[in-house]
């Protein structure tokens, strides 16, 4: 057997559901949030950082004193530390005092090897000799003087 329930317990309470608000629509609560909470939790990590930095520069300050100042390094003061530039490019002048000493190389005699034979002429004189067609003799290399054996 199949029973029927005859009871319309939940349309009833569905219809009076609908009555108690409006137009059958549920409302939600407001969103209130606590402002107390919120701001006590702030102040405590404000005063929990404060502490914790104030302990950090105590112990610091300890450890400091545990041991000597370091010394100057020789190298403070001067213009190039290894390959770091130590000046305003500004108002640096090595690279204009290298670049003069370059040009003034290129325009003297000079002995590249002497041994060799090998000279630096002058950039003009050289290349006026290019333009001339001379070119620099390959000369061979003179044999070392062979050691007297026993």
């Amino acid at each position: 057997m199949i029973e029927r329930r005859t009871d319309n317990r939940p349309a009833i309470e569905s219809q009076r559901a609908a009555e108690g608000h409006e137009h059958g629509r549920v409302r939600s609560e407001e969103d209130r949030i606590a402002p107390g909470p919120i701001v006590a939790v702030g102040i405590g990590a404000l005063v929990l950082f404060f502490l914790a930095s104030w302990v950090t520069i105590g112990y610091l300050r300890v450890k400091e004193g545990d041991r000597p100042p370091l010394p100057v390094p020789a190298e403070l003061g001067e213009s190039k530390l290894a390959l770091v530039e130590q000046q305003l490019f500004e108002l640096s002048t090595r690279g204009a005092r290298e670049r003069d000493a370059q040009r003034e190389r290129l325009g003297t005699y000079g002995w590249v090897d002497r041994k060799a034979g090998i000279v630096r002429l002058p950039i003009d004189r050289a290349m006026e000799l290019s333009a001339q067609g001379v070119r620099p003799r390959v000369s061979a290399p003179q044999p070392a003087a062979q050691e007297a054996q026993p």
